[in-house]
């Protein structure tokens, strides 16, 4: 029953929503990329951004020109690349909801930090707005301090989730998800 998913959702039309994000990862690091470039530097250039993303100055042009015809990104007359309102608005989202996945993973998943990072990045632009505002919520719950969070962090920290059989397993159901996993 692979193309079915646990809502009973088509795995087509799970696809689908995948064309409901904005940009694809690779643009979404051409405007990271200028954001950074602007604030290190006071400036963007196309030149710039393929030296800091370490690809093609075609490459680069291809993304941009897209990048602009949707409304993320403007070019001055000294052609210095600019991110627009809408553009800002995106890389401040996606970033923000970066931050939240990378500090789960670092906090509740116990990943070491470069490893949190690196997934988080991975992830960070298929997150829905209201997603990544729960996964906020949550995690300000989490590290509030409040007793019962400390218990429950205490004890998912020296929690060792040993498979047994699918039968009685909460989280796998039919079929062992760690042995999948194990597998490959």
């Amino acid at each position: 029953m692979l193309n079915k998913c646990y809502t009973g959702m088509t795995m087509k039309d799970v696809w689908k929503k995948f064309d409901e994000t904005a940009l694809t990862h690779s643009s979404i690091h051409h405007l990271l990329a200028i954001k950074n470039l602007i604030k290190e530097n006071g400036y963007s250039r196309a030149v710039d951004i393929s030296n800091h993303l370490n690809i093609s100055r075609a490459s680069v042009s291809i993304t941009v020109t897209k990048l602009k015809d949707k409304g993320f990104v403007r070019e001055d007359k000294n052609r210095f690349l600019i991110l627009s309102s809408k553009g800002e608005r995106l890389v401040n989202s996606v970033m923000s909801k970066r931050r939240v996945v990378e500090q789960f993973f670092a906090e509740v998943l116990d990943l070491p930090t470069q490893e949190a990072e690196v997934e988080a990045c991975k992830i960070e632009h298929l997150l829905s707005e209201p997603t990544g505002k729960r996964l906020i919520s949550f995690m300000g719950y989490y590290l509030s301090g409040q007793q019962e969070v400390v218990r429950f962090r205490d004890g998912l920290r020296s929690f060792n989730h040993l498979c047994g059989t699918t039968t009685d397993c909460l989280v796998c159901e039919n079929e062992c998800f760690y042995k999948g996993l194990e597998e490959n």
